[in-house]
């Protein structure tokens, strides 16, 4: 019989095992991150400007940390927090100041991961160019807005879990492909839509301020441009703060149907 799992009793303690456990095998979280990172960067620099569309809506230099940062956190770091942790999430089960700290930590630790990697990109962009402004900007948006984000997508991995089953039993049990193929299938390619329409959502005030500015002249648009930054980032504190939150409250009202699903990794 297994024991309980030791949980955390604050966010330092939180951050501190989560850390151990995305460098730890078989590493899931960090591989994700990095595979992510590999998969933008090709598809950015490597596929021709024609195709390059079908992947992206937006362009140019400062976009790049942009895109970076919302890929790199699509996917299992950002929709499927629960189902891989599912032995503390158990034992947390409707303690919702404990849910609200997992969660955070989670969030957290792939912000502390995914941050300084997207400012390094940024501030070469920034060097390259000569455009400091725009540099800085970039970097506020970066470390901001990601997180709230992972507050928001996030309930998608409370509704609709998968647990992280091997390849080869998801081939082996193929003909309960409703769950094991279709379910999942689904679920590991809709974070790819979801985190950047989220991204671009955050980008709103900063869009919509420089649409009323760009008949003027160009330091004019960049004033817009740090005016709707100073909205963003407090917004999405508040944005994630909420999420997290709510994303424990929801946890708590579905432990029913929680309970059973992550009890069971054979249910995909």
């Amino acid at each position: 019989m297994k024991e309980n799992p030791v949980l955390p009793d604050n966010l330092r303690t939180a951050i501190f095992e989560e850390v151990r456990r995305t460098f730890v095998y078989p590493y899931s979280t960090f591989l994700c991150l990095f595979g992510n990172a590999i998969l933008v960067t090709l598809l950015w620099f490597c596929v021709p400007v024609d195709l390059k569309s079908l992947f992206f809506n937006v362009q140019g230099a400062f976009f790049f940390p942009i895109v970076l940062a919302t890929w790199m956190i699509a996917d299992v770091p950002a929709t499927n927090e629960w189902a891989p942790d599912s032995s503390r999430v158990l034992a947390a089960m409707g303690d919702e100041a404990m849910l609200t700290r997992l969660l955070r930590a989670k969030h957290l630790v792939l912000w502390l991961i995914v941050t300084p990697v997207v400012i390094i990109v940024a501030a070469i962009i920034g060097g390259t160019t000569g455009d400091r402004v725009t540099m800085t900007l970039c970097i506020g948006w970066v470390a901001s807005v990601p997180l709230s984000s992972l507050g928001i997508a996030s309930l998608v991995g409370i509704i609709w879990p998968y647990h992280p089953i091997p390849l080869k039993i998801r081939i082996k049990k193929r003909h309960e492909w409703k769950h094991m193929w279709l379910r999942w299938g689904f679920l590991v390619v809709f974070p790819y839509m979801l985190v950047p329409l989220l991204g671009l959502i955050g980008l709103g005030p900063s869009v919509v301020l420089y649409q009323l500015a760009k008949v003027h002249h160009g330091t004019v648009n960049r004033v817009a441009l740090m005016i709707g930054l100073a909205i963003t980032v407090p917004v999405a504190a508040v944005i994630w703060t909420w999420g997290t939150r709510y994303g424990a409250r929801l946890t708590t009202k579905r432990s029913t149907q929680l309970r059973l699903y992550l009890s069971d990794p054979l249910k995909g």
